[in-house]
């Protein structure tokens, strides 16, 4: 039998689906403190108030983001240590790709991207919090994985712009969600759906990777 979740994990995904939906001012915390049927004072005795349950709600979505990534970064750098060749710099970057999408796919990544997404649009400490952890890492990953591939000709700059576009591809299909089933026809992702996703995105990674070990401008 699973352990039911704590009060506070329960208050924590509770404040994320609603500052998510509302924001930091439109969002109440006493209808945050209804809907994870816990008491008002636990708000302001755990986290000190809104502003601090909103910070908490970051640090909750980084914490689940590393759950999430972290195996996939675990395998990848097994795939390609520090001396691993071009091939091994290649399948890495699909791994981390290929489980980036996996985790964006997931109904269950709907809220937390609510918040990210308004994170991106107007930052705040949140923000920092948020890229501090898993996020940055991998796109950390991805640079130093894509100045392998490209035979170090690529600029930092130049390495960092093209881990965006990578995770650009993939991030399209959360952010964008209304866009990309009003656009497909679709009313779900399954796993029909959720294969073809994957076998463009990797055959994407493939020709632009496939690029930059020729030496050919990205």
């Amino acid at each position: 039998m699973a352990t039911p979740p704590s009060t506070n994990s329960r208050l924590l995904d509770v404040a994320v689906d609603h500052f998510g939906r509302l924001g930091l001012e439109g969002a109440s915390t006493r209808a945050i403190a209804r809907d994870a049927d816990t008491l008002m004072s636990s708000i302001t005795y755990h986290f000190g108030g809104k502003s601090g349950l909103y910070l908490a709600a970051a640090d909750h979505i980084a914490a689940n983001m590393h759950t999430q990534i972290a195996p996939t970064l675990e395998r990848a750098a097994a795939l390609c240590g520090d001396d691993g060749d071009i091939d091994a710099a290649r399948a890495a970057i699909q791994a981390i790709i290929g489980g980036m999408t996996m985790v964006m796919l997931h109904d269950d990544t709907a809220a937390e991207s609510r918040f990210i997404v308004r994170e991106q649009a107007e930052p705040t400490e949140a923000f920092t919090r948020l890229y501090s952890g898993v996020m940055g890492q991998m796109l950390e990953r991805l640079s130093k994985l894509i100045k392998r591939v490209a035979d170090n000709r690529l600029t930092e700059t130049q390495c960092r712009v093209r881990a965006m576009t990578l995770v650009g591809q993939v991030l399209v299909f959360r952010v964008a969600r209304a866009t990309v089933m009003t656009g497909m026809g679709w009313t779900h992702i399954g796993p029909e759906e959720a294969a073809v996703i994957v076998e463009t995105i990797t055959a994407n990674i493939d020709a632009i990777l496939d690029q930059l070990q020729a030496g050919d401008p990205a």
